[in-house]
C-alpha cells in the first residue's frame, strides 16, 4: 500500500504527498487473542496529548471492535467534507456498507471491508446423514428438515450425540429471521431500538421453536452457554450461523448462503474501516482518506466498494486476499445482494450481551418470547445511553 501510494499507483492521491505507516501496538490476552478497542483508544489518547506520533488516518480492523471505538468522540465526522466534495466519493461504496459507519447522524469513517452472514455446516455430517447440502435456494423449511435429520440421539435418552444446529453469540441466530421479517435490532445512526413489536415477536418465536418444538438445538433448563454454542467440551452440531470468513471454523468448514424467505435479507457486518482522528489536521486527512478508502476498499475480504466485487468473480494475483475456492466465491456473491447492514452484527459488545439477555435465557426456558424481548430492549436502551464495560 505504501509503495503503491508513493509510486503514484493509487488514483487521486494529493500531489507531492507521501504515505508513512505508524503501527498501533497490539495487545493479546492470556489466551493469545488480540485485545480489541483498548490499545486503539490508548493510542488515540496518547497521540492527542502529543505522547506518540499522530496519524492522519487510522485503519481499524474487525478485532478492534470498530463500532465501540466509533461511539466515543475519537474521530472527526466526515459529513461536511463529503457534502462539499463534488466528486461524489461515496458513490462507489455499497449503500449498506456506508450505513455501518454512521453513528448518531454522522459519518465517522469509510468502510473498506464488510462480511455477510452465512450458514456454516459440516459437509461430512450431511453426507453421512444422506442429507442434501445447503444451496442458495434453501428455505427455512429445508433448514428445519435438515436440522431434524442431523440431530442424532442414538440411544434415545433425550441427550443427542449431535445437534442439527447450535447458536453463536458472535451473531444472534434470530437476527436473520428478524431482518427477513422487516425488522432490526438497533440502528446506531438514528438511535432506534428495533427489537420490539410484532416482527421481532414473530422472529424470536420462530427461533425459539427451532429448539422447543423442532428439537434441532439445545433447549431446556440444563442448557449451558457452551452447550448452546456447540464448542469444545460439548456436543457438536452440523450447522451454525456465522459471518463469512476466509478461513471457516474447522467444525463448520463449508459455507452456504443463509436460509431465505421473502423479503430476502442476511446480516451485513463491518469488518474494516478508515477514520480520521479528531486531533488530526482534518483537511489534509480527508484528502488522503478518499483515495485510500477507494483503493484499499477494492482489495479486501470482502470489498465495501462494489467495483471490487469483480475480483470475487475473477480473482487475480494482485488481489490475493480474494482468491477463494469456487464454492466460497459463490457463497459470497450470492449473499452480498441480500446483505442488510446490521450494527448489532458488527458489535461484539451488542451480540455478547444479547446472547445472555435473550438467546440463552430463552433456550433455557427461563423466559418466554415477550420477556426475552423486554430484557433485550432494556439492555439496548442502556447501551445507547452510554458505553458499556467490555
Amino acid at each position: 500500500m505504501v509503495s503503491a501510494w508513493d509510486s503514484g499507483n493509487v488514483p487521486g492521491t494529493p500531489a507531492g504527498s507521501t504515505l508513512g505507516l505508524i503501527a498501533i501496538p497490539r495487545q493479546t490476552d492470556e489466551s493469545n487473542r488480540f485485545v480489541g478497542a483498548g490499545p486503539v483508544i490508548e493510542y488515540l489518547n496518547a497521540a492527542a496529548a502529543g505522547g506518540v506520533p499522530s496519524a492522519d488516518v487510522v485503519w481499524l480492523p474487525t478485532y478492534a471492535q470498530i463500532i465501540e471505538i466509533l461511539r466515543p468522540s475519537f474521530f472527526a465526522p466526515l459529513d461536511r467534507w463529503l457534502q462539499a466534495d463534488e466528486s461524489s466519493p461515496l458513490a462507489a461504496f455499497s449503500e449498506e456498507a456506508i450505513r455501518l459507519v454512521r453513528y448518531q447522524g454522522q459519518t465517522l469513517g469509510l468502510p473498506i471491508a464488510v462480511v455477510p452472514g452465512v450458514l456454516g455446516y459440516d459437509a461430512a455430517q450431511f453426507e453421512r446423514g444422506n442429507v442434501a447440502a445447503p444451496t442458495a435456494e434453501w428455505t427455512w423449511s429445508d433448514f428445519i428438515e435438515a436440522g431434524t435429520r442431523l440431530t442424532v440421539d442414538a440411544d434415545d435418552d433425550g441427550k443427542p450425540e449431535q445437534w442439527g444446529f447450535t447458536a453463536n453469540w458472535d451473531l444472534p441466530d434470530w437476527l436473520p429471521l428478524l431482518l427477513q421479517e422487516g425488522g432490526e435490532i438497533v440502528d446506531l445512526d438514528s438511535g432506534d431500538v428495533g427489537l420490539g413489536g410484532p416482527n421481532a415477536f414473530r422472529a424470536l418465536t420462530a427461533w425459539d421453536e427451532l429448539g422447543r418444538v423442532h428439537g434441532i438445538h439445545p433447549h431446556g433448563p440444563d442448557v449451558g452457554e457452551m452447550d448452546l454454542r456447540g464448542f469444545e467440551g460439548s456436543v457438536l452440531s452440523a450447522m451454525r450461523f456465522t459471518n463469512f470468513m476466509k478461513t471457516p471454523w474447522h467444525y463448520w468448514s463449508s459455507l452456504a448462503p443463509m436460509p431465505q424467505e421473502p423479503p430476502k435479507a442476511t446480516p451485513l457486518a463491518l469488518a474494516e474501516a478508515l477514520a480520521v482522528p479528531a486531533a488530526a489536521p482534518a483537511d489534509d486527512a480527508y484528502e488522503a482518506l478518499i483515495p485510500l478508502g477507494h483503493w484499499i476498499g477494492e482489495r479486501r475480504v470482502l470489498p465495501s466498494v462494489t467495483s471490487g466485487w469483480q475480483y470475487l468473480e475473477k480473482p487475480d494475483t494482485e488481489h490475493f486476499d480474494l482468491i477463494f475456492s469456487e464454492s466460497m466465491r459463490e457463497t459470497a456473491l450470492q449473499s452480498l445482494p441480500h446483505a442488510r447492514a446490521s450494527h448489532a452484527a458488527s458489535s461484539s459488545a451488542i451480540t455478547y450481551h444479547l446472547f445472555h439477555q435473550v438467546t440463552l435465557p430463552l433456550a433455557r426456558g427461563e423466559v418466554v418470547v415477550e420477556q426475552a424481548l423486554e430484557q433485550g430492549v432494556r439492555w439496548l436502551q442502556s447501551y445507547l445511553a452510554g458505553p458499556q464495560p467490555q
